[in-house]
């Protein structure tokens, strides 16, 4: 009997007894300790993820902490540097506006007369001299429509409500309509993406000094280098850059100084000395000698 066990079971009618023979008895004492490992190791076992999911949790959001920290800077640093560049922005228009007043004081509001044209040399001016100088030289409309926007001079500014000098003429164009040269020459400058307050722009030199711009257009028919004929195509209207609206910006320049772009597009063989008499600050009277001088040596 030394490898059995006897369990015995009474009730009140009767007494039974069950023999259990002592490798099932040990089964079971393993059985029973092995539940209770698993039960331990499963305890355990979710006490240990419970305590990974609180630390995950906490590094989560001290990430989450330190990011909005970040963006709080960031958005502090962005704040900071709009204000400076608004201020830098504003400091610009008084520099310009300084400039303004600057070429206003050297002579660009008031015509400068001590080069006055004399009437002999107007008449040495032969016809061919007078086709050749409004080859050229600027005149004329770059647009086949004339109206103006906005005329050459101080102004208030449509964007910033400030007077400022203008130094061109804004002429009415629709959106793609066809910009012209004013004159022979070489394109010195263009920009064909929208960047700054003239947007798209093309600068053409011409011979003697003088220079046109046209500026906020919607794209560029020339590259830098192109040498360009009286009335070539060379660009369409457009609204880039500072603009309100689609049109064209037009000036005309000699070394540098700005004139008055309606004197030369008015210009033409009918009136042909008028312009000489509203834009004094042109040498004529050296140029139109030069000129003549060039043509007499070329009949030779």
């Amino acid at each position: 009997m030394k490898d059995r066990l006897i369990i015995t079971v009474s009730d009140v009618n009767s007494t039974k007894s069950y023999n259990i023979h002592q490798l099932v008895r040990k089964s079971i004492v393993i059985i029973a300790i092995i539940a209770v490992l698993l039960i331990a190791s499963s305890i355990w076992f979710i006490t240990f993820l419970n305590d990974e999911i609180v630390e995950l949790r906490i590094t989560k959001e001290k990430e989450i902490m330190v990011l909005t920290s970040k963006e709080k800077k960031l958005l502090a640093q962005n704040s900071f540097y709009s204000k400076q560049i608004e201020g830098k922005v504003k400091d610009i228009e008084e520099l310009s506006s300084k400039l303004d007043d600057i070429e206003e004081i050297i002579g660009l509001k008031k015509d400068d007369t001590k080069d006055e044209i004399t009437r002999a040399t107007l008449a040495k001016i032969t016809s061919v001299e007078k086709i050749y100088m409004q080859m050229v030289i600027p005149n004329g409309s770059p647009l086949l429509d004339t109206s103006t926007k906005s005329r050459f001079g101080y102004r208030i500014h449509p964007i910033t409500k400030k007077k400022k000098f203008h130094r061109g003429i804004d002429l009415r164009a629709r959106r793609n309509t066809q910009v012209f040269a004013t004159a022979d020459g070489v394109v010195r400058y263009v920009q064909s993406r929208d960047r700054g307050d003239f947007g798209r722009v093309v600068i053409i030199s011409h011979n003697y000094g003088f220079e046109t711009v046209y500026a906020h257009l919607n794209k560029t028919k020339v590259k830098i280098g192109d040498v360009v004929k009286k009335n070539q195509l060379i660009a369409l209207t457009g609204s880039s850059g500072r603009s309100t609206g689609p049109h064209l910006h037009y000036e005309v320049k000699y070394a540098s100084k700005v004139l008055n772009p309606k004197d030369f597009m008015k210009w033409n063989l009918r009136e042909y000395d008028l312009l000489f008499t509203k834009q004094r600050r042109v040498q004529w009277e050296s140029l139109i000698m030069m000129i003549h001088k060039q043509h007499k040596l070329a009949q030779q």
